[in-house]
């Protein structure tokens, strides 16, 4: 896994936040995102919009779209392509979707297929397009994303025709707020814990493809040092289900939220990143109960991203590159989410901070940083370390020897579990079982504990 220098702090004036001033709260989320990320007062921007999820494509074009251009070339933010800025904030009360006009006609409306006729969209890939608006885009079908692929995160900007647009928004504004405190607590700490990939075991079929890049993702964060759990099950993941200490969440295909993540409690991680690819699951952004993406808010995750309206599976963010180029390449969540979508003017909607760079700090600042502060992310730590080298081939008898005498081992409940699981696999049942029962003596985790009576009862039998 590759590390980017650490360079969030200081980006605020990188950023426009936008806030409805109808909305006291609104205007509230923006004020303590400016505030926590140091964005310069001329950067906020209130503009009186209608409230709800839904703005007309006319109210867009007259009451957000062209006074928001106008005020940013006011302000010397943004003229065309020439920008100071790179990034722009929705804040919970700006609208979310562009509703369908079926009178607006177009040049080569008529002509295109009938699935690329429609001009419903995500309000914020509308706005993503703001330095391309001299050029009169369309707004019926697509508008090929000129970043997508893009190698280089600094040019993932105005200059090449995209800002990048990430709202902070959820069931409240409450919440809405937490999405920046939890990126700041996530870059300071770092961001822990497992990944769980949600498939559909699917063999063949239109939708195979999907099954194919959630695979993809596993193997990113495997090989990038997390404990990977991957589920070849037709069902989403049930109630009940172990899923501990949630650092990534990829799946699919709920339309409202299930299974183990409709449960009370989510054991999400500080800075978690979830994902669950279903064509409406950014419709409903501000129900806690509805869609993905509100309970997400709601039960503790940091960014998340999807559709308002039908995509098509082929136009959803690539999420094998959103995943590498933010846990490998050390990438922005804005522009891991830019970098990994096909098309514009159409309905991807980014939640979260999109300054929230999760692996910006180099491994060894972090390392000493969390040493210093006696941070029990430090296990975590150790055993990204242990999972990595067994990714690259190391063998396991050289990892279970490092456990054993690694100091921290013995006060970790997750060290501890790994070495438990190494142990079994090695034919050691006796010595695993001490590991797991040490381990579930530590845990704080209900989900994990749960996990590891399940091993100790299967050693035994």
């Amino acid at each position: 896994m590759a590390f980017s220098s650490f360079g969030v702090l200081g980006q605020g004036e990188s950023v426009v936040v936008l806030f409805n001033s109808a909305l006291p709260e609104s205007r509230a989320v923006a004020e303590h995102y400016a505030k926590v990320r140091s964005v310069p007062a001329d950067h906020l921007i209130g503009l009186p919009l209608p409230e709800g999820h839904t703005i007309t494509r006319h109210d867009f074009t007259a009451k957000l779209e062209q006074p928001l251009a106008a005020e940013l070339t006011n302000r010397k933010l943004l003229n065309g392509k020439t920008a100071s800025i790179r990034y722009l904030v929705p804040c919970w009360g700006v609208p979310i979707r562009v509703d369908k006009d079926d009178a607006l006609e177009e040049e080569g409306r008529r002509e295109a297929p009938s699935s690329l006729r429609r001009n419903e969209a995500s309000v914020d890939s509308e706005l993503a397009m703001l330095p391309q608006l001299g050029q009169a885009p369309k707004r019926f079908g697509i508008v090929a994303n000129p970043v997508y692929k893009q190698s280089d995160a600094k040019q993932i900007s105005p200059a090449n025709g995209v800002l990048m647009v990430a709202r902070l928004d959820g069931p409240s504004a409450e919440l809405a707020k937490r999405l920046v405190d939890r990126a700041i607590v996530a870059e300071r700490d770092g961001l822990w814990g497992r990944a769980y990939v949600d498939l559909r075991g699917l063999t063949d079929g239109p939708y195979k493809p999907g099954d194919d890049r959630l695979r993809r993702v596993g193997e990113i964060t495997r090989r990038s040092g997390f404990t990977t759990v991957v589920d070849e099950q037709p069902a989403t993941l049930p109630v009940g289900y172990p899923a501990s200490q949630i650092a990534f969440y990829a799946g699919w295909y709920g339309i409202n939220v299930e299974g183990v993540f409709a449960e009370s409690t989510v054991e999400f991680m500080p800075g978690a990143v979830a994902y669950h690819l279903h064509s409406f699951n950014g419709s409903m952004i501000r129900d806690a109960h509805a869609r993905w993406i509100g309970p997400f808010v709601r039960k503790g995750a940091t960014a998340t991203f999807g559709s308002v309206y039908e995509p098509y599976l082929q136009l959803t963010p690539d999420q094998p590159l959103f995943f590498s180029r933010l846990i490998q390449e050390g990438y922005s969540f804005g522009e891991a989410g830019y970098a990994a979508t096909r098309a514009l003017s159409w309905q991807t909607v980014f939640v979260g901070d999109p300054l929230y760079r999760p692996f910006g700090r180099a491994p060894e600042v972090l390392r000493a940083d969390l040493a210093k502060r006696n941070s029990p992310m430090l296990e975590w730590f150790h055993l990204l370390g242990v999972n990595q080298g067994l990714a690259a081939g190391a063998p396991a008898k050289a990892a279970i020897a490092h456990l054993q005498q690694l100091p921290d081992t013995k006060q970790s409940a997750v060290l501890q579990e790994k070495l438990g699981e190494l142990l079994s696999a090695d034919g050691q049942a006796e010595s695993a079982s001490m590991a797991y029962a040490a381990a579930a003596r530590l845990s704080t985790s209900p989900k994990q504990k749960q996990r590891l009576v399940a091993e100790l009862a299967r050693l035994q039998k």
